[in-house]
């Protein structure tokens, strides 16, 4: 079976490596983009099974990007989950309700509850 796809974007290159570190781990194969623009480059080549996107990002932010994705109609059904540090209610309530974000992980995060957002978002 063909290991599933995961297009990660974050502007932090720490953050980037440890996702890819943790998700080769557990048997998935890792994208990894450092921006908005070069994720929707990658959504187009190597079309993942789920996107892992941070909130804060210069140029075009996680919100605006997740926006662009479910306005699309090629792109629209590609779960995402958001990892980020910002935690206030209003953009929790605004990435789940409004852009259907399946889950939305504040930093830092569990090994476990990455990976079991991750999960949920598949099998759903």
């Amino acid at each position: 079976m063909a290991k599933q796809k995961i297009l990660v974007v974050d502007d932090n290159s720490f953050m980037r490596k440890l996702l890819e570190t943790r998700l080769k781990a557990n048997n998935y194969q890792p994208i990894l983009a450092d921006g908005a623009e070069e994720a929707l480059e990658k959504i187009q080549h190597e079309k993942p099974d789920l996107i892992l996107l941070d909130v804060s990002m210069p140029g075009m932010n996680g919100f605006q990007f997740a926006k662009k994705i479910r306005d699309d109609v090629s792109t629209k059904s590609i779960p995402i989950i958001f990892v980020t540090a910002r935690g206030q209610v209003e953009e929790i309530v605004e990435a789940i309700r409004d852009l259907g974000a399946a889950a939305y992980i504040i930093k830092p995060f569990t090994p476990e509850a990455l990976l079991d957002g991750i999960k949920k978002a598949l099998d759903s």
